[in-house]
C-alpha cells in the first residue's frame, strides 16, 4: 500500500505548533499530549489485535479511525497512514489482510515512542 520508510515518524511542524499552543503558560503541553497519545495508541493497538482475532470488521474500522485522528493531531504521520490503510481494508471486508498492517502499526507506535524520547533527551 504505502512506502512507510519514506514517511516521517513525526511531523516536527505539528509538534512545534503544539508547543506554541502551550506557550509560556503550558510549556509541556506537547509532551503531555504525546505521552497521552502513546498510552492510548498502545491500548488501541491491542483493541485492533482483538478485533482481528474475532473478525470484528466494525471494531477494526472504528478503532483505526479514532487512532488515525489522534495520531494526526500529534503529528504521528506513519501511524496515521497505517490507520488510514486499515480503515480501507476494514471497509473492504479484508479483515484477515489487515493483520500485517496491525503489526506494522505496533512498530510505528514504538518508533513514535522512540522519536519522542530522543526529542525529549535532546531538549
Amino acid at each position: 500500500m504505502s512506502d512507510l520508510q519514506s514517511e516521517p515518524v513525526l511531523d516536527l511542524a505539528v509538534l512545534a505548533a503544539l508547543r506554541e499552543l502551550g506557550g509560556n503558560d503550558e510549556p509541556d503541553l506537547a509532551d503531555e499530549l504525546m505521552l497521552l497519545f502513546l498510552e492510548d495508541s498502545t491500548r488501541r493497538v491491542r483493541v485492533l489485535e482483538d478485533a482481528l482475532a474475532s473478525g470484528d470488521r466494525t471494531g477494526l474500522l472504528r478503532t483505526a479511525h479514532t487512532l488515525r485522528s489522534s495520531s494526526t493531531n500529534v503529528g504521528a504521520r506513519r501511524v496515521a497512514r497505517i490507520c488510514a490503510e486499515l480503515e480501507i481494508l476494514a471497509r473492504e471486508g479484508a479483515v484477515r489482510d489487515a493483520a500485517f498492517r496491525v503489526r506494522e502499526l505496533a512498530r510505528a507506535v514504538a518508533a513514535v515512542r522512540e522519536a519522542h524520547g530522543a526529542l525529549r533527551r535532546a531538549a
